[in-house]
């Protein structure tokens, strides 16, 4: 006996159809959703924070020579992040190699040089956490004049006549900065990284467009140095490498107030009412850390101690290195 199906359970029928396809479409989706959210919590990191030199530094140059030969180092010296030792280091390769160093300070990272606009050039920087390099500057220069300390031997730091620490938290150091004045290192407290890399100073925009342009930037150097590494012997051993197995790098380097200040700060150290102000300093730096930490953070670098990490470092032949018979050092 054949059962006829009417026009209304036709309708139902494809009803429950079409519900039981839509409902499997969402739970597919929903499972994407759920991937990529673990993707993005998980170790996995986009290309292009894999690919950047301070992960996988490189020895890729702009030049016409076919072999790419190298002729000279460019270091953008950031202050308190370890950079006069790095600077010394490079003095060693470039007399060890023969070839053209270039070392620039103070003003923003591309206001003598574009990095990448020279040929057979290698472009180097450095980095540590923005916080801790900002207190580190503070103690180091702007806590007592660097000059009274080392020169005047009759000035006797105290806590009075100490800068306090709760002045330290503007994009000038102690004050504000009109956005047209030029940037200075020497005078910098609150997302230095972005100003000077940026190349703009600060901002009034929230430091958004400068955070952009800064990371733009800090990617196109060959070698990122980052100084909470410097502890590390693997990573000693990497740069060390790098340079085609050139030793003495974390060498201690002597700094022209670094004594008579870590003697200065030893004695009159900051009290903890002034310790709060570095909660402040986080809140201040917010996007100079996020900067810090696409650089550093997504390398995947386990702890120093708890493992021995791997770094993804190129071993450079020497034969690279092209001596130039005119040398020329310019600090």
């Amino acid at each position: 006996m054949t059962r006829h199906i009417s026009k209304q359970q036709r309708l139902l029928l494809l009803g429950c159809i079409l519900c039981i396809v839509g409902c499997s479409l969402i739970l597919i989706s929903i499972s994407q959703l759920q991937y990529f959210k673990v993707e993005k919590s998980s170790n996995a990191q986009p290309t292009n924070h894999i690919l950047l030199p301070s992960c996988h530094p490189h020895h890729r140059v702009k030049s016409t020579i076919q072999s790419q030969s190298i002729i000279r180092i460019y270091f953008y010296h950031v202050r308190k992040a370890g950079g006069t030792m790095i600077r010394n280091y490079l003095q060693r390769v470039a007399e060890q190699y023969n070839i053209h160093l270039q070392v620039d300070e103070y003003n923003h990272a591309s206001s003598k040089e574009e990095v990448g606009s020279q040929p057979n050039t290698i472009y180097i920087t450095n980095l540590r956490d923005p916080v801790e390099r900002s207190i580190s500057h503070f103690k180091y220069s702007e806590r007592w004049d660097c000059e009274q300390l080392v020169h005047n031997e009759s000035f006797m730091p105290t806590q009075y006549n100490a800068r306090p620490f709760g002045m330290w938290n503007a994009t000038k150091g102690f004050e504000p900065s009109e956005c047209d004045v030029p940037f200075s290192f020497t005078e910098c407290a609150v997302n230095c990284y972005l100003q000077t890399f940026s190349g703009m100073g600060c901002t009034n925009n929230e430091w958004y467009k400068q955070y952009n342009m800064a990371f733009d930037r800090l990617r196109k150097y060959n070698l990122i140095l980052i100084y909470e590494r410097f502890k590390d012997p693997t990573y000693i051993q990497a740069v060390e490498d790098y340079f085609g197995g050139i030793q003495g790098f974390n060498t201690p380097a002597h700094m022209f107030c670094g004594d008579v200040s870590k003697e200065a700060n030893d004695k009159v150290p900051l009290s903890v009412s002034e310790f709060a102000h570095v909660f402040k300093l986080q809140s201040l730096n917010k996007m100079d850390e996020r900067l810090y930490n696409d650089f550093v953070s997504s390398c995947g670098w386990n702890k120093i101690n708890e493992e021995e990490t791997k770094y993804d470092f190129p071993i450079l032949d020497s034969n690279r290195f092209v001596a130039q018979p005119n040398r020329t050092v310019n600090e």
